[in-house]
């Protein structure tokens, strides 16, 4: 048993890497994928927020905040996207409730906005995403 599943991740892994280099090759984007296993239920949105919160040095309750600070909107940006990537299942309306009631457009408009953000190659941004997305990565890891 424990032997097939290794074999599985080795081959999702190479299928990961395999994925990365065409895209690299034919787009020229570089870009980062995380392997996820559904069964990993220990897992919840609202953990994960707090995870990219901590990561970014900011309290967890600043997504609900009602303001328009760069900052905090940065972290909706970043926080939408990896939910959006690690909770397919989530829905707009869903991650607009875990940022204080929001409207599900603005889901939309904030994922749309940090890719943008990270095509574009914002430094500072991509800085920020790249913290996100590791520590994000390291809690997925150990969790599972």
């Amino acid at each position: 048993m424990y032997y097939a599943a290794t074999q599985q991740i080795s081959a999702a892994r190479h299928i990961a890497r395999s994925a990365q280099r065409q895209i690299k090759m034919k787009t020229g984007m570089r870009i980062n994928m995380v392997l996820y296993s559904p069964e990993a239920d220990a897992q919840t949105p609202e953990e994960m927020l707090r995870i990219i919160a901590i990561a970014l040095g900011m309290n967890p309750d600043a997504y609900k905040l009602k303001t328009r600070e760069r900052h905090i909107v940065e972290l909706r940006f970043i926080a939408a996207v990896l939910l959006r990537r690690n909770f397919p299942k989530m829905t707009l309306h869903q991650i607009a409730t875990l940022f204080g009631g929001q409207d599900h457009t603005s889901v939309m408009s904030a994922v749309a906005r940090a890719n943008d953000l990270i095509y574009t190659g914002d430094p500072r941004f991509v800085k920020k995403y790249n913290t996100a997305l590791q520590s994000v990565n390291l809690w997925l890891k150990n969790a599972a």
